[in-house]
């Protein structure tokens, strides 16, 4: 099984790429305890060339943008997936642009294709300094419910706190929290496709 995940984080190094590690880590364990081999890979959005959606269509029927940057690439990977994950830190109270850019032109390729994501697993990571991230992991999670995708879910929003690089490694119930969705998104997945 293949699992991707998104880090809309303008910075590739930052506390959403790490709490998109941990629950990485949780996944593949889990996977493993059920007997499955499950690829994760994190995609940087920082690193990726992204332009905002022109809402022109141009992509009917063609299971493809026709904008001229790495959007094709990335829904070609989240297409051949089991499972996505959207992380995102918190930009006052919200996702980040990035996110937002790369949430509405997936969204419209999907929509206009034949919902290609539908029954997919995902989930959604919420990083934020002190506040706001519950309005992130919503936002994240709306995507999931309109590309009718099943939603994992742990032990508490999966959410975690920290500013500074590598601080949300810190966070103790925001690490077990990530440690616990990769665990139940493995579950699913286990479940749905196993």
């Amino acid at each position: 099984m293949k699992v991707v995940a998104i880090n809309g984080s303008t910075r590739s190094d930052g506390n959403t790429h790490a709490a998109l590690e941990i629950v990485g880590l949780g996944l593949v364990a889990r996977g493993k305890e059920h007997g499955e081999d499950i690829e994760y890979t994190i995609i940087d959005l920082a690193k990726k060339k992204l332009n905002p959606c022109r809402a022109c269509y141009g992509c009917r029927d063609k299971n493809e943008c026709i904008q001229n940057d790495d959007v094709n690439e990335i829904f070609k990977e989240l297409h051949s997936a089991d499972g996505i994950i959207l992380g995102s830190p918190t930009y006052f109270s919200n996702v980040s642009s990035r996110m937002q850019m790369f949430i509405e032109r997936i969204g419209i390729i999907n929509k206009t294709n034949g919902e290609l994501l539908a029954g997919k697993v995902g989930a959604s990571v919420a990083v934020a300094r002190r506040q706001g991230a519950n309005v992130v992991y919503a936002a994240l999670n709306y995507f999931f419910g309109i590309a009718q995708m099943p939603i994992a879910s742990s032990t508490y929003w999966n959410i975690g706190l920290g500013k500074e690089k590598g601080e949300v490694k810190n966070d103790e119930e925001g690490v077990k929290t990530f440690e616990n969705l990769g665990h139940n998104m493995a579950d699913m997945l286990c479940k749905l496709r196993g």
